[in-house]
């Protein structure tokens, strides 16, 4: 072995240990998440009359909770998918996937701010921002993993790189509509967040179909 390729197999590791960090980081996340949502503090001599007004006050935090689980749970699929493929890893992919986690675990904050202020636009906007950091950090990974079949076997189908890119392609699609629908009307861009859902299902179906 000559020094060039001691050099490269010194900076080659084994994928797993960034898949069990991964994992690792999206379970606390997902766990902040529900901390973020209090329960009502009220006097025992009030209980009766305000618990329900109380607890429907809470509806923005619980939307925006339910909204960030499943764009988690969206993320961390695509995740799982990307290394069923990626046979090993170097300096590069390690430190595109710290970036990738180091915007999912902004997510608690910028999803508690979205619903502390569920009317106002820059707490969308900033929320939205977040997850389209995640996307494209998402987005990079499987790029350079998959570029030249860097660090994925080369078996593996052109269909699955490119359609893996698409979704990616997609999600950020759909997160750009919403900030600009914000602009014109804030409640339509919530309600964009419904695509997202059925993306995900749709993802899901497609994903069966080509690993077939």
């Amino acid at each position: 072995m000559n020094q060039i390729e001691k050099k490269e197999s010194a900076t080659i590791f084994t994928p797993k240990r960034l898949e069990a960090l991964t994992d690792g980081v999206f379970a606390i996340v997902m766990t902040l998440l529900v901390l973020e949502i209090s329960v009502p503090e009220i006097a025992q001599s009030s209980r009766h009359t305000e618990l329900p007004q109380r607890l429907l006050e809470l509806w923005p935090k619980l939307l925006s909770y339910f909204i960030s689980f499943v764009i988690l749970g969206i993320f961390w699929y695509l995740h799982h998918f990307a290394f069923r493929y990626i046979k090993q890893s170097d300096d590069r992919l390690i430190w595109l996937n710290i970036f990738f986690l180091m915007f999912v675990a902004l997510i608690p904050f910028s999803t508690s701010l979205f619903g502390s202020y569920p009317k106002e636009q820059l707490p969308l906007i900033i929320y939205v921002t977040n997850m389209i950091f995640v996307g494209i950090m998402r987005f990079a990974l499987w790029a350079y993993a998959t570029g030249k079949y860097r660090l994925v076997d080369r078996d593996i189908s052109p269909r699955l790189i490119k359609w893996d890119r698409l979704v990616s392609i997609g999600f950020l699609f759909i997160f750009g509509l919403i900030i600009g629908v914000s602009f014109i009307n804030a409640a339509a861009a919530r309600s964009i967040f419904a695509l997202l859902g059925v993306f995900g299902f749709a993802l899901l179906f497609t994903t069966r179909r080509l690993e077939q």
